[in-house]
């Protein structure tokens, strides 16, 4: 598993999950499995951008994740938590629909909030009170 980070707005940051990264290193492509393989991975960049360079507002493309498990679920529900502390938070962007039902199911879709587009998910960030 490969992670795009994006700066979207000044206080905004996109992870982009995709199973290789690009010659120019500016996106990510094919699909990947968010499990118990990789969550750790994903983990170790949400702490960064929390810990290290103190973004706590953090938006995460899910286009391309086919596939989540428990690990994967816990890692998004941990980095929601913990961006949530520092007066953040964490949303979730474009997620397939194998992976929507998971989230359904799992009633993790009322807890992080979910996004089909990216200018919406933008906007939900200005409603945030500090």
């Amino acid at each position: 598993m490969e992670i795009f980070k994006s700066q979207v707005a000044e206080e905004v940051v996109k992870l982009t999950m995709g199973a290789e990264m690009s010659d120019d290193e500016k996106s990510v492509s094919g699909t990947i499995e968010m499990d118990i393989e990789n969550q750790s991975k994903f983990m170790e960049m949400v702490n960064s951008l929390l810990l290290d360079e103190n973004i706590c507002n953090i938006m995460v493309d899910l286009s391309q994740v086919a596939y989540i498990d428990s690990s994967g679920l816990w890692a998004l529900f941990e980095g929601h938590k913990k961006a949530s502390q520092k007066n953040g938070k964490l949303v979730l962007l474009s997620p397939n629909s194998d992976v929507r039902r998971v989230l359904d199911i799992t009633k993790m879709s009322k807890k992080i909030e979910i996004y089909e587009n990216e200018q919406k998910a933008l906007t939900s960030f200005g409603k945030r009170k500090a």
